[in-house]
């Protein structure tokens, strides 16, 4: 039989979408820029083990190829096919010629894929009984390393009293080998996962191993049979929503941060703190409840993950979700790092005296996305108006207050009219706007 030309591989190769090819056979649902389904190497029961980077990624970044991390299957349309439906090199060239109308020679190839394999009927929810979270909290204490650390950071008094109470609160429990765990329990009140960690002396994670999950563990294991039921990691926290329905929901990366923050501030019922577990975990399924809600959400990344954060919350598209920069804008310094996250900046002021006192937490409540309203009473020495309860429904008036007091640098009643004839100045043009009985009250403007 002669040789396929080269000419004809390459041309048949560059005409080949993994998308085309791999949809053929398996149902591919849309997740982020990536495509996913069931493996078609092996068992599978999970969708979301297998992944496809369709051919409008770069192959730098892995365009056109597919992986299992699972089974480990990858690789391109050819191998996709000499794979799954166990073709030589040449016919799989001649089955992708025939597919996408390129000539490659009159040896004849079967181009009849069979039915996409149906999706299985839906697993049940991981549920976890609640005994077993009350069993983990009254393990924890100083047996686990992260709580007595937590303990002896420099909190105030206040701080310090209410510590406890804190850990209660977001059901932070110890192991018996003593890892902390973080309860993952949704909004009804129902725990889906929990996350275990082994911390430092200092603090920090132990890198040296991976993060693991109760389904995993000895025993969990088989009284959860976590391989036949579809698993939900909602946002750490996020059994405090109905508890605290008016509050602004702050989130960040990790679960330490958010405990220490909420500690740090205090006062669930203006803000809670919430935690993703990870710079590339938030993820619209886990703020979805948090938008049914119609809550004002305030995205808190570490210092270097601004910019993806930015992407998400863009890509996201609800008018009260931002990312917040203003705390690491005034607070960050060069010493505490470019990874850095606000649990740092705020143990460091901490510790130089920059920042337990009340007093210095109210000055800074300006800048804070929901601080309590009782704070408007306090005499500060700054003319920039406290957050009201515009701003803390629409983060959108902030925003708008900057603008304008960057155009009325003059003063908050003052609006410059313009000198040419049917030209608006832009002082005009802001006063028009719908929002202007939000931002401003202009009160008594004569000299």
């Amino acid at each position: 039989m002669p040789k396929i030309p080269d000419e004809v591989v390459k041309r048949v190769i560059d005409l080949a979408r993994i998308e085309d090819v791999v949809g053929d056979f398996v149902t591919l649902r849309k997740a982020g820029v990536n495509l996913t389904g069931l493996c078609p190497f092996h068992d599978d029961k999970h969708d979301g083990n297998f992944i496809v980077r369709p051919s409008t990624v770069s192959e730098k970044r892995g365009g056109n190829t597919y992986r299992c991390f699972v089974c480990d299957a990858k690789g391109g349309p050819v191998q996709f096919l000499m794979e799954h439906e166990r073709l030589s090199f040449p016919d799989a060239i001649r089955w992708l010629g025939k597919k996408y109308n390129e000539p490659v020679d009159d040896v004849p190839v079967n181009y009849t894929p069979p039915p996409p394999r149906p999706a299985p009927p839906p697993l049940p929810d991981l549920a976890i009984p609640k005994s077993w979270v009350k069993r983990t909290m009254e393990i924890g204490g100083d047996q686990t390393l992260f709580i007595y650390w937590l303990k002896h950071l420099p909190w105030d008094d206040e701080q310090r009293a209410r510590l406890q109470q804190t850990l209660w609160m977001y059901c932070v429990g110890g192991w018996k080998d003593g890892r902390v765990v973080f309860w993952q329990i949704d909004h009804n009140g129902i725990p889906r996962a929990a996350k275990l960690m082994r911390y430092l002396p200092d603090g920090h994670r132990d890198k040296t191993q991976h993060p693991g999950w109760i389904y995993n563990q000895d025993g969990c294991r088989q009284a959860l049979d976590p391989d036949n039921h579809e698993i939900i990691k909602p946002l750490f926290g996020s059994h405090l929503l109905s508890s605290y329905p008016k509050a602004v929901v702050n989130i960040v990366e990790s679960e330490k941060t958010a405990i220490i923050m909420a500690n740090y501030y205090g006062d669930p019922d203006t803000q809670l703190w919430l935690a993703c577990g990870g710079l590339k975990h938030l993820q619209l399924d886990s703020l979805q409840p948090l938008i049914d809600q119609g809550r004002t959400i305030w995205l808190w990344p570490d210092k270097d993950g601004r910019e993806a954060w930015q992407k998400v919350c863009d890509k996201l598209g609800y008018d009260k979700c931002r990312v917040y920069t203003h705390f690491f804008d005034t607070c960050w310094t060069v010493a505490d790092g470019m990874k850095a996250d606000v649990a740092d900046i705020a143990i460091r002021m901490m510790t130089t005296g920059e920042g337990p006192r009340k007093e210095q937490r109210l000055k800074d409540s300006k800048d804070f996305p929901a601080q309590a309203q009782s704070s408007k009473s306090i005499e500060l020495d700054t003319d920039e108006p406290f957050l009201d309860e515009e701003e803390l429904r629409d983060p959108r008036v902030r925003e708008w207050r900057m603008k304008m007091s960057y155009v009325h640098s003059s003063g908050w009643g003052k609006c410059p009219t313009s000198n040419v004839p049917d030209v608006k100045s832009v002082g005009e043009i802001l006063n028009e706007h719908p929002l202007l009985s939000k931002l401003i009250d202009y009160g008594d403007t004569t000299e």
